[in-house]
């Protein structure tokens, strides 16, 4: 047997496991619900071995047939969301225990697993727009748990008017791509498209980027996520772990049509950096967990759409990665903010000694990535990006550990933990490279409009890291600044609860 057939065994085992984890919530009583809920997470989870199993054997599979890709960007895809849905399954077992609509929740939580997963395997393109469509529409079902719930209700039809015009968008983009190719398959539509200049193929591509936008909430549609939190707690971590992240899955499977339009890519990366300022500026100002992860959760998208507008993919794909297990984690674990004590930590001042070893921790961090990945930051060219969010992580990281340390070695401590964070990211970015096949698209030199928005990126960091802004606190400009933006990132009024009466549980 060989390599491409063991996958296509692999992936209809994963296939029939989905099914019967969908299946065994609907033969199970309601007496017996929570057998239903043990089956269909362990089927889940079975799904999710299998999928890794698959990436293991054969690391350079990138076989299609006519429905469906087992290429390994589709089993890494699938492999991620089907690890997400079941740590989600089995936290939500406890979560929704005692909820009056405890098996239907199980029910839609296991359909839109198995349509966010044949999404990911897809190589047809009626077939990816289908379970496009259907997990948007089992979203939203699942953000309106509580129908009695007025608030709830309003999310879920703010997100159904951001997510449906995608999911159009993206139709009538799979009909011209059939209509230039004559062919479903989005291998096919892929290649004979990539080198092909053609009005429609433009639009084409537009709509897609226009579908990726709304589906991961890119400014200005950011308002359907910031607006979503009053899903059950699994939902949301679902949703911003693996569903939001269907914009970049998105743009890097068609990558191939967007990688010639420098101008198309222009328009990515500006509407990306515009998320990423706004989405990190207003999560300092949040009081509430939830929302302050709802903005995280957009200003990454914003970062991941930066990189795909460089031509970055498979650094767009090792931070999709990346970011959905943080999500689901920090969703997963907010409710124990309750259950804790509002402990400040105690940061020594700022001193030239921590200054000059945060810096060296940045320097340190940028140069194992760069060593890792052979990037270099001058000239200044795409990869540069890469290269100085990788020092301000490191320096952020060392900063905050050297002023909350008491221990002597720590400077030397985090040096070394900045060399191996930029290694080890460096080398997922490798990994990624591997695995999927997908290049880094050919450095180019800076524009005008990049090299801006990094000496943006940069000095905000600097000014927010140097207290620069202090005196500014004091005049009405922040007043006016600080106000704009607190309620500019506020739910739309008809999502937010501001009475317990209006709470129907």
């Amino acid at each position: 047997m060989n390599l491409s057939h063991c996958n296509e065994l692999l992936l209809m085992a994963i296939i029939l496991f989905l099914i019967m984890s969908t299946l065994v919530n609907y033969a199970v009583s309601e007496k017996k619900s929570t057998i239903a809920a043990t089956c269909s997470t362990f089927l889940t989870g079975t799904s999710f071995i299998i999928g890794l199993f698959a990436l293991f054997i054969n690391p350079s599979c990138n076989t299609t047939n006519e429905l469906f890709s087992l290429s390994n960007l589709s089993f890494l895809t699938a492999t991620l969301i089907l690890f997400v849905s079941f740590i989600v399954h089995q936290f939500s077992k406890r979560y929704m225990s005692g909820d009056r609509n405890y098996r239907l929740y199980f029910r839609r939580l296991s359909l839109i697993t198995f349509t966010a997963t044949t999404m990911a395997f897809a190589n047809h393109l009626i077939l990816f727009w289908l379970a496009w469509f259907l997990s948007n529409i089992f979203l939203v079902v699942l953000m309106i748990h509580k129908t009695e719930w007025e608030a709830a209700k309003n999310s879920g039809i703010l997100t159904m008017k951001t997510l449906i015009p995608g999911s159009l968008a993206l139709l009538i983009s799979c009909s011209l791509l059939y209509m230039l190719t004559a062919s479903f398959s989005i291998e096919v539509v892929n290649s004979q498209l990539a080198q092909y200049e053609s009005p429609l193929v433009t639009v084409a591509t537009l709509l897609i980027v226009f579908a990726a936008i709304t589906q991961s909430a890119i400014w200005p549609f950011h308002r359907w996520l910031l607006s979503s939190l009053n899903s059950p707690t699994p939902v949301s971590a679902l949703m911003h772990a693996g569903l939001v992240n269907g914009g970049g899955v998105l743009l890097v499977k068609f990558y191939p049509l967007l990688i010639g339009d420098q101008a198309l890519l222009n328009v990515v990366f500006l509407l990306g950096a515009t998320t990423a300022l706004l989405g990190s500026l207003w999560k300092l100002i949040q009081n509430s967990v939830k929302r302050m992860l709802a903005c995280s959760t957009m200003a990454q998208m914003g970062f991941m759409m930066m990189q795909c507008g460089l031509g970055l993919f498979p650094a767009a794909v090792a931070h999709l990665c990346w970011h959905g297990l943080f999500k689901s984690y920090l969703f997963l674990s907010s409710g124990s903010v309750l259950h804790q004590r509002r402990i400040q930590t105690q940061l020594h001042p700022v001193t030239i000694s921590s200054l000059i070893f945060a810096v060296l921790g940045g320097v340190a961090s940028a140069f194992s990535f760069a060593m890792v990945t052979e990037k270099s930051i001058f000239p200044l060219q795409s990869t540069s990006f890469l290269l100085v969010f990788t020092f301000i992580a490191g320096a952020q990281l060392s900063d905050t550990l050297i002023r909350a340390s008491h221990f002597r070695l720590m400077n030397l401590l985090v040096i070394m933990l900045s060399l191996l964070t930029g290694w080890l990211y460096g080398e997922s970015i490798h990994l990624i490279e591997f695995l999927t096949g997908i290049p880094m698209a050919q450095s180019t030199s800076l524009n005008g409009m990049q090299l801006m928005v990094l000496i943006l990126f940069l000095s905000t960091w600097l000014m927010f890291n140097f207290r620069s802004y202090l005196q500014l606190e004091r005049t009405r400009l922040w007043a006016f600044i600080y106000t704009r933006m607190l309620n500019a990132s506020q739910p739309h009024p008809k999502t937010m609860t501001t009475n317990r009466k209006t709470y129907q549980y």
